[in-house]
């Protein structure tokens, strides 16, 4: 079967489920659907690889609040640029780390086997996956992660395992995220990233982290009570 033949049979049951919900795509090297509502876009992506495989990806949710305020600190040299498509911010603030790809390399060469593939990834988008964007699109869920993350001894962003998405910049994120949510444990996160970003191999990242503590969070005021 056709890569173009193999999309199409694709983007044809997916998108029958997903545009009637209000749901916008971005094509690039693959598709993304997503979903702004209230400040909160819901997406989900699929890629399409000349092997015969589909990829998928684990539900990503933005939360506009906070992605605004991190673009404060970025200038022209920024090593991450957001993802910006038609006016909505598509750079994930947190993904469903711990979704497992059951079709990462299974071949799509029949029709029946591409329908197997639509059902499980639609079985994901309207039950797992539905349910880490519903209990993640309220920030007061996402601190309580990020604190037993650090419990357990991982990062926000931990291989499988964490929420927030990113490299270095998710603890940006976090920062953000607990200033937000008014959380009396912000200054012992503040003193985790420090031993993070000054222990001298982060030069390209420091600059900032350093604005952002400097001139950023201090203006933030807070929007949820814990």
């Amino acid at each position: 079967m056709l890569k173009s033949e193999r999309k199409k049979l694709t983007l044809e049951r997916i998108d029958a489920v997903l545009k009637p919900r209000g749901y916008k795509a971005r094509i690039a090297d693959g598709i993304r659907y997503y979903l702004p509502q209230d400040g909160v876009t819901t997406a989900w992506a699929i890629v399409f690889l000349n092997l015969g495989w589909i990829n998928s990806r684990e539900a990503m949710v933005t939360h506009d609040e906070v992605e605004l305020i991190l673009q404060r600190v970025a200038d022209e040299n920024y090593p991450f640029p957001w993802q910006i498509h038609r006016g909505t911010i598509l750079t994930p603030t947190l993904e469903h780390s711990t979704f497992v790809d059951e079709y990462d390399t299974a071949d799509m060469d029949t029709e029946e086997q591409i329908e197997d593939y639509c059902n499980w990834y639609l079985g994901y988008i309207n039950g797992e996956g539905a349910d880490f964007v519903q209990h993640c699109s309220y920030l007061p869920n996402v601190l309580k992660r990020m604190d037993e993350l650090v419990e357990a001894g991982l990062t926000w962003q931990y291989p499988h395992k964490g929420i927030l998405s990113g490299t270095l910049d998710a603890r940006f994120r976090g920062l953000i995220i607990s200033k937000l949510c008014n959380d009396p444990n912000f200054e012992r996160k503040i003193a985790w990233c420090d031993e993070r970003f000054y222990d001298g191999t982060n030069d390209k990242w420091l600059p900032y982290y350093e604005k952002l503590k400097a001139e950023v969070l201090p203006t933030i005021e807070p929007k949820y009570n814990l």
